[in-house]
């Protein structure tokens, strides 16, 4: 499993999110990778949001339209960045890349 030290950064460029190294350092690998399953689908979510948002910018015959859906895009491309580092950190304390499970269609 993934310790960090706690008088300094893990690495010099990788952003990592220390509170969830805390919250998951009594947990088993099972509880840690349920975790990471439910933050990955949730990344995939906000993905899909952001694919839709984006396809609606392009479509947007209105100036007024494509610039709503340009600032609800990019607040759903901040919140997928910053859900990028929770999977990410939850990852490196896991250890592994678990098993999806199989993906519902839209």
């Amino acid at each position: 499993m993934f310790k960090a030290n706690a008088d300094g950064p893990v690495s010099e460029t990788k952003l990592i999110l220390r509170p969830l190294i805390g919250l998951m350092s009594d947990q088993p690998p099972e509880e840690i990778e349920r975790h990471v399953v439910r933050e990955i689908e949730k990344h995939r979510r906000l993905r899909d949001d952001a694919v839709m948002l984006e396809a609606k910018i392009d479509a947007a015959s209105e100036p007024e339209t494509a610039r709503e859906a340009s600032q609800d895009y990019i607040s759903v491309m901040i919140a997928i960045h910053a859900q990028q580092t929770v999977v990410s950190t939850l990852l490196d304390i896991l250890g592994y890349i678990p098993d999806m499970p199989k993906s519902k269609g839209h």
